[in-house]
């Protein structure tokens, strides 16, 4: 297994990581809040609201990790969080075109700042090593 690196850590690896591992905040907020509603409230649909409390959960989890892979330098978080914010563009797409400024900006703002992050060449060499 490669070893992390002994070169300084970019500023800009420190914000992509704080943002993806927000992310990872929001969505297992997002399962709580449905486990809430399973427990207090009455959910539109019992199966439904489990599933994706649990699809959340397991996404929070995910984006923990690739947010501790990323911090780490390692190379393969990248494809992950690259996917995860064209996932956000997608659902903030529809809410833009219909004029839903606020509700859209909510995931377009992080989802753009991980995609420039993601690609300067400072990160871009601190998640590029091989084993030194």
């Amino acid at each position: 297994m490669p070893t992390p690196s002994r070169d300084p850590r970019p500023r800009a690896v420190a914000v992509l990581t704080a943002v993806v591992l927000l992310e990872a905040l929001v969505l297992a907020g997002a399962a709580l809040r449905l486990v809430w509603t399973l427990l207090f409230e009455e959910p539109l649909t019992v199966g439904g609201t489990v599933f994706l409390a649990a699809v959340s959960f397991g996404g929070g989890l995910w984006l923990l990790h690739v947010g501790r892979g990323l911090w780490r330098g390692f190379r393969w978080p990248r494809a992950a969080a690259l996917v995860v914010q064209l996932f956000l563009l997608v659902v903030a797409f529809p809410l833009l075109r219909s004029e839903q400024w606020a509700a859209g900006l909510v995931p377009t703002v992080p989802a753009v700042v991980v995609l420039v992050l993601l690609f300067r060449p400072d990160v871009l060499a601190w998640t590029s090593r091989t084993v030194r």
